[in-house]
């Protein structure tokens, strides 16, 4: 009995992209693009349940999987030089994402098996019987100042208790979904360009970022450079990087 999967089964386009193309099991590297784009337009027809926002990324998907298409029927000039396969940029994000998935399914299954590791510091639970202590006796001899120090104790015992209960709190923050993506700071970047003429990488990669976000904008960066959408000049070698629009400056699209 086939398994049907529906479009609300999918992470996003790549994730289908990479259904497909293992379901047909094709190389990544070669790519049957008519057949694909047929395929991923069906599952576009079946599409059911799914919300706006999510759906538009798909539909960005078909319009590049039919322009792909559409240059790949295109007879090639017999004079012309060795022109870029179509399929390039498809191949390459295909492939990072897929690298992004196997991290996530690995580190999935490290946060499963963590129930079966016993940490230190981790309170422990005994099965003791039960002990009924005999109070008569206990207050004999007893002074208030043996008193008074028994009663500081337990306070600084409390306050350690506390203290390490507090540095053993996870910070659920870290377990958050990821919300930055290449493409969006890319956007964020060349409007800030668009905006003020030019930007520079302390602007758009502060202190205050958490970690995930100052990589994620990083690499933003590198797309535009390596795109040629934006240059990039550095005055003093310890100074702020000047990040403006359009490839001038070298063939790598950096300054002197």
């Amino acid at each position: 009995m086939s398994v049907t999967f529906k479009l609300q089964d999918f992470e996003g386009p790549l994730d289908l992209l990479l259904h497909l193309i293992e379901k047909n099991k094709m190389s990544i590297y070669d790519i049957e693009i008519s057949s694909i784009t047929d395929q991923y337009m069906a599952y576009l027809e079946d599409a059911k349940e799914v919300e706006v926002e999510q759906m538009s990324e798909f539909i960005v998907m078909a319009a590049t999987l039919l322009y792909i298409k559409s240059r790949m029927l295109l007879p090639k000039h017999p004079k012309a030089e060795e022109e870029e396969d179509p399929r390039e940029e498809l191949v390459r994000k295909l492939i990072e994402y897929k690298k992004v998935k196997y991290v996530s399914e690995q580190l999935s299954a490290c946060q499963v098996d963590t129930d079966r590791y016993c940490f230190r510091n981790r309170t422990a639970h005994l099965d003791l019987p039960e002990y009924e202590p005999d109070y008569s006796g206990i207050l004999d001899r007893l002074t208030l100042n043996q008193l008074y120090d028994t009663f500081n104790e337990l306070m600084k015992q409390k306050e350690w208790e506390n203290k390490t209960k507090s540095e053993r709190k996870i910070d659920h923050n870290i377990l958050k979904k990821d919300t930055y993506t290449i493409e969006q700071k890319s956007m964020y970047i060349t409007n800030l360009i668009a905006l003020n003429g030019r930007t520079t990488f302390f602007t758009i990669c502060s202190k205050e970022m958490p970690k995930i976000e100052l990589i994620v904008t990083f690499m933003a960066l590198l797309e535009l450079i390596h795109k040629k959408q934006v240059t990039i000049t550095q005055d003093d070698p310890k100074g702020d990087i000047i990040i403006v629009g359009g490839p001038e400056g070298d063939e790598d699209g950096f300054g002197k």
